[in-house]
């Protein structure tokens, strides 16, 4: 009985140490599964910041050497880590191997260049095509916005002068006891042969016709240049726009259609002469 107790004794006691050792590994594991993780990232960001550096030592010169940037980044690295670790042994080659490494990777990415020995800043890379492509439409479409609005700027000068001449004409014909002509108005023109059947609205808003050839519809405008009333002396027209813009409108040739001699325009023809009588356009 005292045997198998000492066997009991001896056995418990064995499954204590194995069940301590079991208990002692995953706290081991986890340590170096720690110091695994923590090593490269230590690493890596010791990478970049020594990439930086000798970024910003290449920037700072602007033309350099290899040599010139790794005996200063030497003296640099090994001035601070002497402050941190007092003791410690550093690596000069290894040192120069990361410098080395570090243009590279600046001359794979067009920040520096290298022609035999000397290295020379470009600079970051930015998106400086894309945005000079940006300018670029953007130029193109203001360009054809100004002209746009040039050539609409032409057309208001236009019908202003017609306009004007208009109310010239009316005065005449109040004088004369003739029939003025109101504005707005449409010219609707066709063949003489041609069937017209014309219906209106009960309230007189809407007109509606039927042609049974073809017709053409001209506006006041239209109508009014066909008259000759867009043609005007340079006299009137500066008491008809203020100087700088009239100025402007010289420059780009925007009154080249309107201007006529002084004294050459005596009056503007009548409307009723230009009026077709046989159906023709006019």
């Amino acid at each position: 009985m005292a045997e198998s107790s000492r066997k009991r004794i001896s056995v418990s006691s064995s499954d204590d140490k194995k069940s301590r050792k079991r208990a002692a590994t995953p706290s081991k594991s986890k340590s170096t599964v720690e110091k695994k993780k923590n090593g490269p990232e230590k690493a890596s960001k010791g990478l970049r910041h020594f990439s930086m550096k000798v970024c910003r030592k290449v920037e700072e010169k602007g033309k350099t050497s290899y040599n010139e940037v790794a005996d200063e980044l030497v003296k640099e690295v090994m001035a601070e880590r002497s402050e941190s670790e007092p003791r410690g042994k550093y690596d000069e080659k290894n040192i120069r191997r990361r410098v080395y490494d570090a243009l590279n990777v600046l001359m794979a990415m067009d920040i520096i260049s290298k022609e035999k020995k000397e290295i020379r800043w470009k600079g970051l890379p930015t998106n400086a095509h894309h945005d000079l492509d940006l300018l670029k439409r953007e130029g193109q479409f203001r360009e054809m916005e100004v002209k746009r609005k040039r050539e609409s700027l032409r057309e208001l000068l236009v019908q202003q002068v017609c306009f004007r001449n208009l109310m010239e004409q009316n005065r005449k014909r109040d004088n004369e006891c003739d029939e003025k002509i109101p504005l707005p108005f449409i010219v609707v023109n066709t063949h003489n042969t041609a069937v017209i059947q014309c219906e209106m609205s009960p309230d007189r808003t809407d007109v509606m016709f039927d042609f049974s050839m073809p017709f053409e519809i001209n506006d006041d405008n239209t109508i009014l240049k066909r008259l000759q009333m867009n043609k005007t002396p340079f006299s009137v027209l500066q008491e008809m726009f203020p100087p700088d813009m009239l100025q402007y409108c010289q420059e780009h040739r925007l009154l080249d259609t309107v201007l006529v001699p002084e004294g050459k325009l005596s009056g503007a023809p009548t409307a009723v002469a230009h009026m077709p009588t046989d159906g023709g356009e006019f």
